[in-house]
């Protein structure tokens, strides 16, 4: 209830303030299990992708963040949990797995973190677990400087199905490459004009 609360007060301003425009709505799935990965530069992407998707989306933050019991609180409340990053946190993928498996979506950056760099990266988490949970990838590019009043443009690609995988014995570097093939996708949805 809490995300839907949030998410009414927060678009109004964000599209405002940030003069956001979405293409492809035309491409959103209307059920999961599904994974949303998007381009991560700025830390209110995850707040651009609550705001212009019609979902209610489960995503992960750094397990930092979950120190202080009440902001703890506040990010189960808007369906946040924890992760440990550099690290395989099995606590987190049996989470994203028992999410996807209750046919709900999931939220994640294929860079794992923002990338301040811009330069093309994946985790192989992204891959591995759309594969394990057989969910649809929907690939968005978030196109945007980030200044106030100028354009936001949130692109939404065509799902990526990943079944040919489903039967497969793959590597970590089989995942890692699958994950490449996904962000380099949205890195061309960012150029398409």
């Amino acid at each position: 209830m809490l995300y839907r609360i949030a998410r009414g007060v927060l678009k109004p301003i964000y599209y405002l303030y940030y003069n956001i425009r979405v293409q492809g709505r035309e491409n959103l799935p209307t059920k999961g299990p599904l994974i949303i990965c998007a381009n991560h530069y700025s830390t209110i992407d995850p707040i651009i992708l609550a705001i212009t998707l019609p979902y209610i989306i489960n995503s992960m933050a750094k397990a930092e963040l979950f120190k202080n019991k009440l902001l703890a609180l506040f990010f189960k409340s808007i369906h946040v949990f924890p992760v440990k990053r550099g690290e395989a946190d099995l606590k987190s993928i049996k989470t994203s797995l028992k999410i996807l498996k209750e046919n709900k979506i999931m939220g994640m950056f294929p860079e794992g973190t923002r990338n301040k760099t811009r330069e093309l990266k994946a985790e192989p988490g992204i891959a591995m677990l759309a594969i394990k949970g057989r969910a649809s990838v929907l690939p968005i590019a978030i196109v945007s400087n980030y200044k106030l009043f100028n354009r936001t443009t949130v692109k939404i690609g065509k799902p990526i199905l990943l079944d040919k995988y489903y039967e497969q014995k793959l590597q970590s570097e089989d995942y890692h490459n699958i994950s490449m093939d996904i962000m380099k996708y949205i890195n061309e949805l960012s150029k398409d004009e």
